[in-house]
């Protein structure tokens, strides 16, 4: 009996401590955390879709840009370090005109080497041909044999090329100076500056030192639809307007592409502007042109903005089982914010109508009302 009471103390206490420590009385019978989801499970992207409508559009309007006839990004012809630019951004410059300097002190002491060879070249054939004249004088009297005159002859000669090639070693060396001067290729402005007095350019490879257009020289190109390229034809007035303004103006066909853009199903137009110059006329700017005719374009038909492009290539992506895939199409531009599809989906495929961050093949995503 005494050796009871003890076995029942330590059996009690034993199970107090147990339920002190949150009441599991075996380790076997503890509570097995849930497991954590391997990787995490990608959130599905929110998209609304649109399916290509089919149907027939009525082609009126092209987007175009204004480009200068005349852009040129200057580089200096030889090496060497920049002295000083005599224009600016914003400058207005003539053909012909000195925008950059180069440090030519090298060039003039090579220039003024030549002159001083040349100098000398001329010296020894002004007197070959002085001792020409005196070999054929005794010779004519009899004083100077025919090998004496033939030496002369030999003489003048050689210095006479001497001199011809000491001449065209100073046309070289004064190229080379005219070469340290960066020089404007024709009438125009300005636009960027890439260098700075001070920094070093190289000619091979070019470094690029100014850019400058000649906006007197303003075209309009446009890609125009093969649908309606047969209607326009050189000489022919278009009513346009230029972005973001509005300003509306008059251009006249200068020419109509004669192949077709495989990516884009269109027609490379060009056109001048007519009238007096328009300070909202600027290169680069967005241009929308009224066609002169209208032509019926059937097909199916999607936004533009659900066509992406990348490397040259022409691609939508669409839902399928709640994912994402990359569809290559190809489509044709009929006007601001619609495009005709010639290949790569059909009427029942989910288009995704803008892409996102984040879009890749295989991606979840569901599809918003």
């Amino acid at each position: 009996m005494t050796r009871t009471l003890p076995r029942l103390a330590l059996l009690a206490a034993l199970t107090l401590a147990c339920g002190r420590g949150g009441g599991a009385a075996l380790p076997a019978a503890a509570a097995s955390p849930a497991p954590a989801p391997a990787g995490g499970a990608a959130e599905a992207i929110g998209v609304r879709t649109v399916k290509p409508h089919a149907g027939s559009a009525r082609v009126t309007r092209a987007t175009g840009e204004l480009r200068a006839r005349h852009e040129a990004t200057l580089s200096s012809e030889t090496s060497g370090r920049i002295q000083r630019f005599l224009v600016d951004v914003g400058s207005q410059v003539k053909k012909g005109q000195v925008l950059v300097e180069l440090d030519a002190s090298t060039a003039r002491i090579q220039v003024q080497q030549a002159q001083a060879a040349r100098a000398a070249a001329e010296a020894a054939h002004r007197g070959a041909e002085s001792e020409l004249r005196r070999a054929r004088e005794l010779a004519r009297g009899d004083a100077a044999s025919p090998a004496m005159v033939e030496r002369a002859e030999t003489a003048e000669l050689q210095t006479a090329a001497a001199l011809q090639q000491a001449s065209a070693a100073v046309a070289a060396a004064q190229d080379q100076l005219a070469k340290h001067s960066l020089k404007a290729p024709f009438d125009g402005v300005i636009t960027a500056r890439t260098k700075s007095a001070g920094e070093f350019v190289a000619m091979v490879p070019p470094t690029a030192v100014l850019a400058m257009v000649d906006v007197g020289s303003l075209e309009v190109r446009a890609g125009v639809p093969e649908a309606v390229a047969d209607l326009l034809a050189p000489g022919a007035e278009l009513a346009a307007t230029v972005s973001p303004s509005g300003r509306p103006f008059k251009a006249r066909i200068r020419s109509v592409g004669a192949v077709v853009e495989p990516g884009t199903r269109t027609v490379d137009v060009r056109a001048d502007p007519l009238g007096g110059p328009l300070k909202e006329l600027r290169p680069g700017a967005i241009v929308e042109i009224a066609l002169g005719g209208a032509a019926a374009t059937e097909g199916l038909f999607l936004p533009a903005a659900a066509v992406q492009e990348a490397e040259g290539a022409q691609f939508v992506w669409t839902v399928e089982a709640d994912r994402l895939k990359r569809q290559a199409v190809k489509v044709e531009k009929l006007g601001p914010g619609t495009v005709r599809v010639l290949s790569g989906v059909g009427p029942e495929a989910l288009v995704v109508a803008e892409s996102g961050a984040g879009f890749k093949d295989g991606a979840p995503v569901r599809v918003l009302q």
